[in-house]
């Protein structure tokens, strides 16, 4: 079994997340091409854009919709990303961090590797 962190739910943090994943993903895709990973990486970013505000308090109800949602539209962009080649430490780290915010730590481990996280970084969980 991979190793994990159990974290919990923190849309805050996802959000910050998801805008450090397309500052990632921006540093790996050639200027000149285009790359659906990175169009996902940006939606992923506007469907987060009301949870960027500390102060806004989204039901129970609404907060585990979004975390599905999330999860759904991270999982694609994971799959763009091994079908583009755009892997990376970096943003794998980054991608492993955001299913941690979802509270989907032992799916965030492996994708984190999907998405180029260098198995043996002081990063990863032990």
């Amino acid at each position: 079994m991979t190793p994990h962190y159990n974290t919990t739910l923190n849309l805050h943090h996802a959000a910050t997340l998801s805008n450090r994943i397309v500052s990632r993903l921006s540093q790996v895709v050639p200027l000149e091409q285009d790359s659906e990973s990175l169009e996902q990486a940006h939606f992923l970013v506007s469907e987060m854009l009301p949870y960027f505000d500390h102060d806004y308090e989204p039901s129970v109800a609404e907060t585990m919709v979004m975390r599905e949602h999330m999860l759904d539209l991270a999982r694609h962009l994971v799959q763009l990303i091994e079908f583009e080649g755009h892997k990376s430490d970096r943003l794998g780290q980054s991608v492993r961090n955001l299913f941690e915010c979802l509270a989907a730590d032992h799916e965030g481990a492996m994708m984190g590797l999907r998405a180029g996280e260098n198995p043996n970084s002081l990063q990863r969980p032990r």
